[in-house]
């Protein structure tokens, strides 16, 4: 899995690497329900408004043959980041149950 981390007009700090690594570890365990061969790359962006305070996180994760998106916008960093981090993990559940269901009737299909 390949991480990659832009900011702009944000200062790059411990706090928000701890946010992000916090984050990832969540991300990460529900991810493995593919091979360790499969090429994963997430990226985040991190944007500072420069009209008023308000922060944008762009996040995705570039998967085999599928991309998941999630974009959030709040007046914390850290809460811009969980938001974003939170969509994802609801598409990757969405999609594992896609998955999963797709192999229960294909298994069926060959039993019979």
């Amino acid at each position: 899995m390949r991480v990659e981390v832009t900011y702009k007009n944000v200062e790059k700090s411990e706090f928000l690497e701890n946010v992000i690594d916090k984050d990832l570890e969540k991300i990460g365990r529900r991810i493995q329900m593919f091979r360790e061969d499969d090429p994963i790359h997430i990226t985040v962006h991190l944007e500072k408004s420069q009209h008023c305070e308000e922060y944008l996180c762009n996040s995705h994760i570039y998967l085999p043959k599928r991309v998941l998106r999630a974009d959030s916008r709040e007046s914390n960093m850290a809460a811009a980041i969980n938001k974003s981090f939170s969509a994802l993990a609801k598409q990757l559940e969405k999609l594992k149950s896609k998955v999963e269901t797709h192999l229960k009737r294909k298994d069926n299909r060959q039993t019979r």
